[in-house]
């Protein structure tokens, strides 16, 4: 799913060389509405200070006018309870054209605007990293609700509902009668939860869903869990203890991404222990901003993995677009050398360009040894 957004927005980008990209922190049980609206309108007057240099034009009539329109757009968004389970939001939008796409985002991120030839991917990276499509249940006696959830969007796909009679004492009833009641009741949840199980089976069939997570009665939700652990091998099938019963949106998104961060941090441990590794002994992998950048100018990246995404200054050439650190000359074209913001950006977009997978940590880890970023090869360089 996350491969899915970020390079389908690479794709709707493709071709655009006036993009805006802007990431808003509409966090709402942090801040308030107002102070919100506030960033929204600062921001909104920053662009159109910075857009001038960018576009070329002081009084370019159009890039104004689509950037007065997306902050209209965003203000009345927020202002009537949209992006309502996103704690930020992030904005692609060519200004010389119609297209703009507006993402949710599971993580508060810094107010930022950036104006460049192409998306600027790396908070959208790092709050979208941890999160895979995931299918979730909460399971009762009588009920389960399940749910579609990636990131901060959640869509409730419906309720399995079974007439389950109570499991109390009625008067009059006593002895043997009393446990034909309660075998009768058992049966009737032990059919209920088989039904969970089917129903998640023939959902898990409707959508490419990364992981099935299984919560409400703990019980219950083992039984469902084991049950489809014996008919859906391809994806992990687990119990998701922090998820009670519930029907709120909100409580089943935290619940998902909370484990969804657990797991990426445990992932992501592995992932760098084997990368450094794999590059002390010289192997198909590469630490350190340099050898990085060596490794993408040959399109040599199956997984680039930055620990926590700043801006570094570096080289671009200005013919053939190979990146650099400190040199004059391209060291592939021998063309003139153009200094750029951010090459950790640049990176990502092109590993991303490249069909590769980036991974941003967003915090530190062993990678800050060598300058907090490095790569897995396709090949050895």
């Amino acid at each position: 799913m996350f491969e899915d957004v970020v390079k389908g927005l690479l794709r709707e980008c493709e071709g655009k060389p006036f993009l805006m990209s802007l990431y808003v922190d509409c966090d709402r049980a942090q801040r308030s509405a107002k102070e919100i609206l506030i960033d929204l309108k600062n921001l909104q007057k920053k662009a159109s200070e910075e857009v001038k240099y960018f576009c070329g034009d002081a009084n370019c009539k159009q890039c104004n006018e689509t950037i007065a329109s997306i902050f209209n757009e965003l203000s009345d968004e927020l202002s009537h309870g949209g992006f309502s389970e996103a704690k930020g939001v992030s904005c692609f939008a060519d200004l010389h054209g119609d297209y703009r796409r507006f993402i949710g985002l599971p993580i508060s991120v810094e107010n930022k605007i950036k104006f460049l030839d192409h998306p600027f991917l790396a908070p959208l990276v790092e709050a979208l990293s941890p999160h895979k499509l995931a299918l979730a249940a909460v399971v009762e006696a009588r009920r389960a609700t399940f749910f579609r959830v990636y990131a901060s969007s959640v869509d409730k796909l419906m309720t399995l509902e079974e007439d389950v009679p109570p499991k109390v004492k009625s008067a009059g009833w006593y002895g043997l009668e009393e446990t034909r009641i309660k075998r009768h009741v058992e049966d009737h949840v032990e059919k209920h939860l088989k039904n969970v199980g089917a129903t998640m089976r023939a959902l898990y069939d409707e959508d490419n869903y990364s992981i099935i997570l299984v919560g409400g009665n703990t019980n219950y939700a083992l039984v469902v869990a084991d049950l489809l652990k014996e008919i859906i091998t391809g994806i992990p099938v687990e119990v998701l203890e922090n998820l009670g019963i519930t029907d709120q949106p909100r409580a089943v998104v935290d619940a998902v991404a909370n484990h969804a961060l657990q797991t990426f941090v445990a992932e992501s441990s592995n992932l760098i222990e084997g990368l450094i590794t794999e590059h002390e002994k010289g192997g198909l992998a590469v630490a350190g901003l340099r050898g990085v950048i060596h490794a993408s100018n040959l399109h040599a990246i199956h997984k680039l993995i930055v620990d926590s995404h700043k801006e570094i200054a570096g080289k671009r050439c200005s013919s053939c677009g190979t990146l650099g650190l400190d040199e004059d000359l391209c060291p592939l074209c021998h063309g003139r050398m153009e200094d750029i913001e951010d090459v950790i950006d640049l990176l990502i977009y092109k590993t991303l360009c490249d069909d590769g997978d980036v991974r941003v940590i967003g915090g530190e880890s062993p990678l800050r040894e060598y300058e907090g970023v490095g790569a897995t090869l396709r090949f050895s360089i």
